[in-house]
């Protein structure tokens, strides 16, 4: 159906501060919500950017009324589930229920984003858990070659830089329940909360029961986050991470690319990334371990554009230590070959239809459907970007892929970082 966003959704504001996106569907009986909060770790306060994460980690341990028992008895009598979770703009939750237990599921959820109970026992059990999760991903050579890219790509207090496991466990560890309270009492109020649901779902109705939960909520600035930093200048660097023990290596090729997912050159820059390695056809793949054998996994990717930000682009692959050089000389290769010459209309046409089959597969149920609509509203698009996404799709010519490709990609100044147990 042409426009079946546009004329399914139903888009409300009940409250001021607070947006609703609702779509009835088919499916009967059930009924599939997220939502978000703009209170993700880049307000947390800036000497410690951890206190965001740990208070959304302590939203499922209790409310002032009902302990963390209680709360779990009553979403397993209903089959009901409530998550949360915290991400660098926002706290999300997602959640589903049936349809005659919505009033039970959303007034908890009220209570559980209005009155948590911030026990300071479970807050220390919560920050055992991380501290002991951040020591193991020490061992993560993947991640730790991320997080060392980025500091090299971005600098400090920028959306994408990224802390050291150590400095993570530090922060973690110094939180306090106050700073948590008091972080709670500052953000967690109207202006913008979004809050999507697909299913068997009346849109009055999320409305009336959202109003009675949240109508004490004070208002606050519906402002997004003030991006005053860009990426360091493109140069390129290399980094290695030792690891011991390790029997391969993870290494990224990367760089900052200047633009966000709102520039005209987004899409096209993202077309040709995807063409070189976002999948197992991709080139990279098809290369560097179908016909090269040097590799079990490669990729490339187009990252960290959401909200304004001056996005990246990279390359990861693991090699076996002793093939890392001529692995690592194999893809630049392959970079260089697709900054030179580019794609072919053939490579377009069949990525397209990828994509376009990945959106659809996407949407297929209430689940896909509701955290696609709520990630629309986070990037303040309008409805109508649901519905014209396959054809923004669709439209990309091959000059513009390979012209973005020239533009934006820098062979000669990628950074280098690799982390793992090196022969030399």
């Amino acid at each position: 159906m042409r426009n079946y966003f546009s004329k399914k959704i139903v888009v409300d504001e009940p409250q001021k501060g607070l947006s609703t996106f609702v779509l009835p569907t088919g499916v009967k009986e059930v009924i599939t919500f997220a939502g978000s909060l703009p209170c993700g770790t880049l307000y947390s306060p800036r000497k410690n950017s951890e206190i965001s994460s740990l208070a959304a980690g302590m939203l499922d341990k209790g409310t002032k009324n009902k302990d963390k028992f209680e709360v779990s008895d009553i979403l397993e009598s209903v089959g009901a589930e409530i998550n949360f979770f915290n991400t660098a703009h926002h706290v999300q939750f997602t959640g589903y229920c049936l349809k005659n237990d919505l009033d039970t599921v959303l007034c908890l959820l009220g209570e559980q984003l209005r009155t948590p109970l911030f026990l300071e026992k479970e807050l220390s059990t919560l920050k055992k858990r991380l501290v002991g999760n951040l020591e193991r991903s020490k061992e993560d050579t993947k991640k730790q070659a991320m997080i060392g890219l980025l500091r090299k790509l971005y600098p400090p207090h920028h959306p994408n830089y990224a802390l050291t496991t150590d400095e993570k466990i530090e922060r973690v560890s110094s939180v306090r329940t106050k700073e948590i309270k008091t972080f709670h009492k500052n953000t967690y109020q109207l202006g913008g909360f979004n809050f999507s649901a697909a299913g068997d779902v009346s849109p009055d109705t999320i409305n009336k029961l959202l109003k009675e939960q949240f109508s004490r909520w004070k208002k606050g600035p519906d402002i997004p986050y003030r991006l005053d930093l860009k990426a360091r200048p493109i140069k390129g660097k290399k980094r290695r991470i030792p690891i011991p023990d390790k029997q391969s290596i993870d290494m990224y090729l990367g760089q900052a690319i200047g633009i966000n997912r709102r520039h005209k050159d987004y899409y096209p820059l993202k077309m040709a990334i995807y063409v070189l390695g976002g999948n197992f056809s991709a080139r990279l793949m098809q290369t560097i371990r179908d016909e090269a054998g040097l590799t079990y996994g490669i990729g490339s990717s187009l990252s960290g554009t959401g909200f304004g930000s001056d996005g990246y682009w990279s390359t990861w692959a693991t090699f076996a230590p002793d093939l890392l050089e001529k692995g690592k000389r194999a893809t630049r290769n392959q970079i260089k070959e697709w900054y030179n010459n580019g794609i072919t209309e053939k490579e377009l046409k069949e990525k397209k239809t990828t994509i376009m089959g990945a959106y659809k597969v996407g949407l297929d149920s209430t689940g896909g459907l509701a955290a696609r609509i709520l990630s629309n509203a986070q990037q303040r698009e309008k409805i109508e970007h649901l519905d014209k996404y396959p054809e923004i799709i669709k439209n990309i010519s091959l000059d513009k892929v390979n012209k973005t490709i020239k533009k934006y990609i820098k062979p000669k100044q990628l950074t280098f970082v690799a982390a793992g147990t090196f022969d030399d």
